[in-house]
């Protein structure tokens, strides 16, 4: 049986959030890191990633967020984190992360 750790989903809307479900790890950061880069190069003004169903989040899904909001920048979209866990909030503070990323969610 394989099990899915991680999974994106995105609202009825398609310019609504995109909502991340499961553990974010150096395997799974791997997994959707290209189609969040891709969706990060395309979305438009705003794309924004819903946190609130992560149950883990190592350094390599915060490097992830990192690298997604670089390109974001790049192509002109804003990056919003919202709903971020306590935890995954804190580890980003700890990694000097939180000014980038939690700035840009509000």
């Amino acid at each position: 049986m394989t099990t899915q750790l991680i999974a994106l989903t995105r609202a009825v809307h398609e310019d609504g959030p995109v909502a991340l479900h499961g553990e974010l790890d150096f395997h799974t950061s791997s997994q959707i890191g290209p189609r969040l880069v891709q969706l990060a190069g395309s979305w438009g003004p705003e794309l924004t990633l819903d946190l609130s169903g992560l149950t883990f989040c190592d350094s390599s899904g915060i490097d992830l967020f990192v690298r997604i909001h670089r390109q974001c920048a790049v192509s002109g979209t804003r990056l919003r984190l919202v709903n971020v866990p306590s935890l995954i909030a804190e580890s980003m503070r700890a990694l000097g992360d939180d000014r980038v990323l939690l700035s840009s969610g509000k």
